[in-house]
């Protein structure tokens, strides 16, 4: 059997666990709603350097804020698209990504276990991250996984004019306006600004 089909294998053993912790299953992608409303995604990437002998597997894995998908007026499939999600993060070990190795010579009941292992970990970081008010501490101490510092701004701003605190906002606002001021950037922040309803007390 060679590697891919264990991979393959294995997937169908994930889908079965995954399901019974209330994920939905799109390809090699999985999906729940939180309890505000927000979405959890894992994917799983196979490397372009995996081999009918070995195939390299990592997870991306991230969070989609409804309210931010609604106020920039997003498309309702972005929530279950990891590369569209609002805080985003690859498997890790000691501050670099991780790539797990699925040999042609596993069982897929295996694989299945070493990768449900490595989801054990990102599974309570997800629901660390899961709700808004979350999020919204994390950009406020500077922290933007899978985002551009502009978009955490954006992100920021929103948050903040929608659940608060009140009083940050208008200093999130001058560092975005700021930060792109005179760039090719400039027109399209101020665009989402206004689609998002956010005002500047």
């Amino acid at each position: 059997m060679e590697s891919d089909s264990v991979f393959k294998g294995a997937l169908v053993e994930l889908r079965r666990t995954l399901k019974e912790r209330g994920f939905s299953a799109k390809g090699t992608t999985f999906y729940r709603k939180a309890a505000d409303g927000n979405t959890v995604v894992l994917s799983m990437q196979r490397s372009v350097k995996s081999t009918p002998a070995e195939t390299k597997v990592t997870i991306n894995y991230g969070v989609y804020s409804a309210r931010i998908g609604r106020k920039l007026q997003e498309d309702a499939s972005s929530a279950r698209d990891v590369s569209k999600v609002h805080w985003r993060k690859r498997l890790a070990e000691g501050g670099k990504e991780k790539w797990l190795d699925v040999k042609f010579t596993d069982s897929p009941d295996d694989s299945a276990r070493v990768i449900l292992g490595a989801l054990e970990g990102i599974l309570g970081e997800l629901a660390e991250h899961s709700s808004d008010e979350a999020l919204r501490s994390d950009w406020l101490l500077g922290r933007s996984p899978g985002c551009t510092s502009m978009q955490r701004l954006v992100f920021l701003a929103i948050l903040l004019s929608e659940i608060g605190p009140s009083e940050r906002l208008e200093d999130v606002v001058k560092k975005l306006r700021s930060k792109v001021a005179g760039s090719v950037h400039e027109g399209l922040v101020e665009r989402q600004l206004a689609t998002a309803g956010v005002k500047v007390p």
